[in-house]
């Protein structure tokens, strides 16, 4: 049934009580529906109005022709008749809403061609590799040119001094070997420890000991609720060298309103995908999910605080401690905020994913 259909039945006191039901339900859950039905409502009670007044012009016109003949003239009292001074009016608040209504029932129409809102995942396609390929690069952590390309990129950074890494469980599912480089870390080989595909998040360990052996990792978690509107920022990899993107957090929860995101306005692209979110103090607040197609300046980040309760419900108690194990020290607080990218850059990576043809 079309989505037009369906409202002037609901309308009209046709649908059954389940059926009532599951369309009140969707309008409480999808807004994109619930604002194509209050459209289409206010174009029939205009519509409705416009008819009545129709009627009733006619019956008058009906009663005038009865009383004085076909050729009587009507003159009004006043120089604008009501026709003169609404008609115009209606008929332009119904046309206006018959097109609003008619291209948001688009949206919701199965088979028209729109643009989606579905959320996209920030994953950077490129030209497979090989087999001989993938086996080529991988002999202990002793790395070989790499002749092609990922099939994959994206982001990640530092979990802790521990060389754990996170980034987006949509980049690594599949892979048969997982890289991270930055410009201070040559391309090195990572081991997936967890995955979440719930929450879309993936832990990396780097398997050479010796890479971790200095690291000091500057930023720390904020696992507290960041206030509506609080500047924040990311680094990420959409291209080669990392990429900087500033805005503010604009709401508190993300895609169909998922309490386990936030929406931030800043421009992701593909590459940005489980590169940090960070608020002025250099602390991270959450992890790049992705955006919504076709919209502008819009991206979501999974909360830190879920990205904890995730850890928390491993069952490998010196996984978990290791990754429960944070350090509290806040080294970037008061830096300004070139200070804070020159002091993060370094833990901040480009993770490049190959999965065999």
């Amino acid at each position: 049934m079309r989505p037009i259909d369906l409202f002037d039945d609901y309308l009209s006191g046709a649908l059954s009580t389940d059926e009532v039901l599951d369309f009140e339900n969707r309008l409480r859950s999808d807004n994109t529906f619930a604002e194509a039905f209050e459209q289409h409502k206010t174009l029939v009670v205009t519509l409705q109005k416009s008819a009545k007044r129709n009627a009733f012009k006619n019956k008058l016109k009906a009663i005038h022709t009865s009383a004085f003949g076909n050729d009587a003239k009507i003159i009004s009292f006043k120089e604008e008749g009501f026709v003169k001074r609404y008609g115009k009016t209606v008929l332009v608040a119904a046309s206006t809403a018959a097109i609003v209504v008619l291209s948001t029932v688009a949206a919701v129409s199965p088979g028209v061609k729109q643009t989606s809102n579905e959320i996209t995942e920030l994953g950077l396609k490129l030209k497979a590799s090989s087999d001989a390929v993938v086996e080529g690069i991988k002999e202990g952590n002793r790395l070989k040119p790499l002749p092609a390309p990922a099939n994959l990129e994206g982001s990640a950074f530092a979990f802790n001094n521990k060389g754990y890494i996170i980034t987006s469980s949509h980049m690594v599912n599949g892979a048969d070997s997982v890289f991270v480089q930055n410009g201070s870390l040559e391309r090195t080989l990572t081991e997936v420890i967890l995955i979440d595909t719930k929450l879309d998040i993936a832990i990396l360990k780097i398997t050479n000991p010796d890479v971790v052996k200095t690291w000091d990792v500057p930023f720390t978690f904020n696992q507290k609720t960041t206030d509506l509107g609080e500047k924040v920022y990311t680094l990420g990899y959409p291209r080669k060298d990392v990429v900087y993107g500033e805005g503010s957090l604009s709401s508190l929860s993300g895609y169909y309103n998922d309490t386990t995101m936030y929406q931030i306005s800043i421009p992701v692209n593909p590459g940005n995908s489980g590169g940090p979110l960070l608020n002025d103090q250099g602390n991270v607040i959450g992890v790049i999910r992705g955006k919504i197609t076709g919209a502008e300046a819009t991206g979501f980040a999974i909360k830190s605080n879920e990205i904890f309760r995730s850890i928390d419900a491993l069952t490998v108690d010196s996984v978990k401690t290791d990754l429960l194990s944070q350090s509290k020290k806040q080294t970037l607080k008061g830096l300004k905020r070139t200070e804070q990218i020159k002091r993060i850059n370094p833990y901040v990576f480009n993770v490049l994913v190959y999965k065999k043809d």
